[in-house]
């Protein structure tokens, strides 16, 4: 019986790929329906990958190639981008030095330091020893090579270059992983101050009001208005805690289901974009992402409306990627890419400008790769001007707090102060 790939979208548009046996298309097209999903792609197939997206570690025990338990107490189980870096560029490197493919594969398999990645990398293999193609069978494991990889792979088979294609996909996921490690440095100071300031101001609500609460008590005396405001919220927050604690996940729960809607996710992507600071860093990373990710795939062959559908996907806002895909349509109906890309705000002049004469001259890709490398100088920037923004505000905020209730907490001693003198 002929086996079939497929991929397919589950209720909540999530990718499934995998294989199945059946008589027909029709067949398999209705089994996936009965599975509640909606398939995208079906296609006759040498290999099979049945559940290959669901790869999963087997816990403390697993068994190795040969089918031997082994016991695994500690050490990584999920692959990471810099895994990911090293398997491509020692890949490349093999096929630059006549390795064979299959051969290549073998060896990589047995060298990875992750379990996991070292599985799907072993069944890459034993699909295109039967025939598969190596970037149809990447597409089998969405969550380790994404579309771009792939279609990338695809190009460099096509083309027979696939070693320089590879060297050209290392070269982009670093640059790719070190604009994300910017954003995060740029997001983790605020949120260490914040963490210190809940703390100091749980400890102060918690230990400190309390004690000087109860010392006032004694005194028999009317306390002032902000030392009461701040003695109510400390009780508030000592006998109601629970129901505290209880508001503060179920109000996290609700948060994230909203932002799992298309509309939520919307709506939130619309509000970090009008953010001071943020949403002008949130804009250049897209940007050069943008930029850095079409250079690399034009670089590698992919044709252009492919490009875009990728860049889309990749933007990682959804406003972004609407705009992008409402260029992708503009391009289709046979207008350059500098004309839709002017439409909106995303893209100033000067972008907009290199494409154009990138596209007049016929060296798009380079243009971009320039643009995407002022575009790293420029992110690096933005990080920069956002913490120096930021670090003052924070501690404003928080000395703001902390000196309100330690001036609450004295007003009464300052009034007994008066009395005496």
């Amino acid at each position: 019986m002929p086996m079939f790939y497929y991929k397919a979208k589950d209720a909540r548009g999530h990718v499934r790929t995998g294989t199945l046996e059946g008589s027909s298309k029709s067949l398999v097209k209705s089994h996936l329906q009965r599975r509640k999903l909606r398939p995208i792609l079906i296609k006759e197939t040498a290999f099979s990958l049945t559940g290959a997206e669901d790869d999963k570690d087997d816990g403390f025990f697993y068994r190795d190639e040969k089918g031997k338990l082994q016991i695994s107490l500690f050490g990584p189980k999920n692959a990471t981008t810099k895994d990911l870096i090293v398997f491509t560029k020692q890949f490349a490197t093999m096929l630059k030095s006549g390795v064979p493919l299959v051969q290549a594969l073998d060896v990589l398999a047995k060298q990875q330091r992750v379990r996991n990645f070292g599985k799907i990398i072993s069944r890459v293999r034993q699909a295109v020893e039967n025939g598969a193609s190596l970037s149809e069978t990447m597409e089998a494991f969405p969550k380790m090579f994404d579309r771009l990889y792939t279609a990338m792979v695809h190009s460099g088979e096509i083309g027979g270059n696939l070693d320089d294609i590879l060297l050209e996909l290392v070269s982009y996921i670093e640059k790719a992983d070190k604009i994300k490690r910017q954003v995060k440095s740029a997001m983790t100071y605020p949120v260490f101050i914040i963490l210190v300031a809940v703390g100091v101001v749980a400890v102060l609500l918690t230990w400190v009001v309390p004690i000087l609460a109860k010392t006032f008590e004694e005194g028999g005396k009317p306390l002032p208005g902000p030392t009461q405001v701040v003695i109510n919220i400390s009780n508030f927050l000592r006998d109601q805690y629970l129901y505290l604690a209880a508001a503060i996940v179920v109000s996290a729960v609700l948060f994230s289901l909203w932002k799992s809607t298309p509309w939520g996710r919307r709506q939130f992507d619309a509000i970090l974009l009008k953010l001071p600071g943020l949403g002008d860093l949130i804009r250049k990373v897209a940007v050069g992402r943008f930029c850095s990710t079409m250079s690399s795939m034009l670089r590698g062959g992919v044709n252009l409306l492919e490009c875009l559908e990728i860049c889309a996907k990749t933007s990682g806002n959804k406003i972004i990627e609407e705009f992008i895909r409402k260029v992708k349509s503009s391009v289709e109906q046979g207008m350059n890419l500098s004309e839709p890309l002017g439409d909106g705000t995303l893209f100033p002049p000067m972008v907009i400008s290199m494409v154009s004469v990138g596209e007049s001259t016929g060296s798009l890709d380079e243009m971009l790769q320039k643009v995407s490398e002022f575009y790293e100088d420029e992110v690096d920037l933005a990080v920069k001007t956002l913490i120096s923004m930021l670090e003052p505000m924070m501690i404003l905020v928080v000395g703001g707090v902390v000196g309100a209730i330690v001036i609450a907490m004295y007003l009464p001693i300052f009034d007994l102060g008066d009395v005496v003198g």
